[in-house]
């Protein structure tokens, strides 16, 4: 059986049932007294294995020479600017890139928002002073309600709004429906006036309905953002300092989601004991969503970017 493996040819053996690509350097060609025979380019040439080796490897007298006149190695150095060559990606240089600083600002702020919503929402669902009072079963049946909406809206939506406008306006739509819509929640304080029949520490329905469809909308389209500018942020480097970069981003996101959740409910504390019920959750949806609103219009200002563009900056 043949298999095609780039220049090279590989046979497997059936009676073995094995294969090992063999791996030559040009010392080893240019040293085999077998390199010029009378193949006259028209054959393959065959390559003896070793005892320990369960393959023949069949090589193409094209692929020798591009191996010994260095082609394929000096088309790879070609590709690279001789300046990234040179220099190794550092914080400091990834810094350094005005559009990689904005793209890793920008990241660093969603996620701080987000993990400051998701920390004050059970907040306000158990709070009896100016939230809705609920037992922690009741949390649980919401969230549970919430991730059957999240999974049908998400089936349709990341995928949806990529394709149809592209990374960069998906992830301004994402913006801007996500983490600003969560001033909408106070809402439910007005559709859970519950009756004398309703015991105390319960939801209705209507508000049931209203958070989990309201919470799985927002936490979609902050999958579309996060998924957007992780994506757009690896283009604006080129791809050999694209680990760095990640490494980098994961650093940062993970000062910010451990600062998220002090901030949120040092929020909700100080709101609560500041205002009287319920402008005190009120003030704390509203501040998120400004905060939301504040990401969004930096997502606005971000340069587009591609792969030719990084080229440029690099050259530069």
């Amino acid at each position: 059986k043949i298999l095609p493996c780039g220049a090279a040819m590989m046979r497997t053996v059936s009676s073995w049932g094995l294969f090992k690509h063999l791996q030559f350097t040009k010392e080893e060609l240019s040293a085999d007294p077998e390199d010029n025979t009378n193949n006259n380019g028209s054959f393959p040439r065959w390559v003896s294995p070793s005892r320990s080796t369960t393959a023949l490897t069949i090589l193409s007298p094209q692929f020798l020479e591009e191996v010994k006149s260095g082609t394929d190695s000096q088309k790879i150095s070609s590709s690279i600017p001789a300046k990234e060559q040179q220099q190794s990606a550092t914080i400091r240089s990834l810094w350094q890139r005005p559009s990689t600083r904005k793209h890793l600002i920008v990241y660093w702020a969603y996620s701080f928002v987000v993990i400051a919503v998701d920390e004050t929402f059970p907040l306000y669902c158990i709070s009896k002073v100016s939230g809705l009072g609920v037992e922690e079963k009741i949390i649980g049946n919401l969230l549970s309600a919430t991730g059957a909406f999240y999974i049908f809206i998400q089936f349709f939506l990341v995928t949806g709004l990529v394709k149809r406008y592209g990374f960069y306006r998906a992830m301004k739509i994402g913006a801007l429906g996500s983490v600003p819509l969560v001033c909408l929640i106070p809402l439910s304080l007005f559709t859970n006036n519950r009756g004398a029949a309703t015991p105390d520490g319960t939801i209705t329905w209507r508000t049931l309905t209203l958070l989990s469809f309201l919470y799985a909308i927002i936490r979609a389209f902050s999958s579309v953002t996060f998924s957007t500018i992780t994506m757009t942020n690896n283009r604006t480097v080129p791809a050999h300092q694209r680990a760095s970069l990640n490494g980098l981003s994961m650093l940062g996101g993970s000062f910010v989601k451990a600062a998220g959740p002090t901030f949120g409910g040092l929020l909700f504390s100080t709101s609560v004991v500041l205002l009287s019920p319920p402008w005190g959750s009120v003030m704390v949806w509203v501040t998120l969503a400004g905060l939301g609103m504040v990401v969004f219009v930096q997502t606005l200002r971000l340069p587009e970017h591609d792969e030719s563009t990084t080229l440029e900056e690099s050259n530069n």
